[in-house]
């Protein structure tokens, strides 16, 4: 048994995306126990070893029918999902955006995608960028009153109460609010460009003064 733990760190060490670090740091510590000689592993202990043994055998050799369900839905979906979360101030699931960094054009182990994609955080975010834009490429918008909570002051201040050109509704999101989708905008004064959600934008309306009679008979804007 010893002989097979070390030779499953070796495997470890060359496989570090087919297991958690759970599961390293199970192995480590059965080894350590059994060169210790304090005790021979118990049944569960044992048990486990051999579910990792299988886990990273099916790794090596691939899962056929993981790689058969393979399809476009599911590489959008995981590509969705690995943007949301590198774009994330805290770095959640390091070790799968790591593990992407190395193999951006591979199918990853099901138990990555099922871990980045299907939680539901990310559903969120895959289920609202599946609806379609409410505002298509063209439209004219404007920001929302309440748009100074997702820009600074000087941006919002030069794109507040101005029409803005949708360059483009993109498939990026950072949050997991209904209508995250990240616009591309255009203001109509100039050259400048904003991104922003799609909840902090309405469709523009044309402002009309109104006219009012004083007293005096004067005619006021």
């Amino acid at each position: 048994m010893k002989e097979r733990i070390e030779n499953l760190i070796k495997e470890v060490e060359d496989l570090d995306s087919l297991i958690s670090h759970w599961e390293k740091g199970f192995i480590e510590s059965v080894y350590q126990q059994l060169k210790k000689g304090v005790r021979a592993l118990s049944k569960k202990q044992v048990d486990v070893i051999h579910r990792i043994e299988a886990k990273i055998k099916k790794g090596k050799e691939g899962d056929p029918e993981w790689e058969a369900e393979w399809n476009e839905d599911k590489v959008w979906c995981w590509k969705t999902a690995v943007n949301y979360y590198k774009n994330t101030p805290e770095r959640y699931y390091s070790q799968i955006l790591d593990w992407f960094a190395i193999h951006p054009n591979q199918i990853p182990p099901q138990n990555y995608y099922k871990k980045l994609v299907e939680n539901k955080y990310a559903q969120k975010i895959i289920n609202n960028l599946k609806t379609p834009p409410k505002y298509a490429a063209g439209s004219t918008v404007m920001l929302r009153a309440n748009a100074r909570n997702a820009c600074s002051y000087s941006a919002w201040y030069k794109f507040k109460d101005i029409p803005l050109f949708v360059i483009e509704p993109t498939n990026r999101a950072h949050s997991a609010a209904q209508g995250c989708r990240i616009y591309s905008l255009l203001s109509s004064i100039s050259a400048e460009t904003l991104e922003i959600e799609e909840r902090w934008i309405k469709k523009w309306k044309n402002f009309k003064k109104s006219k009012k009679i004083d007293t005096n008979g004067d005619i006021n804007f």
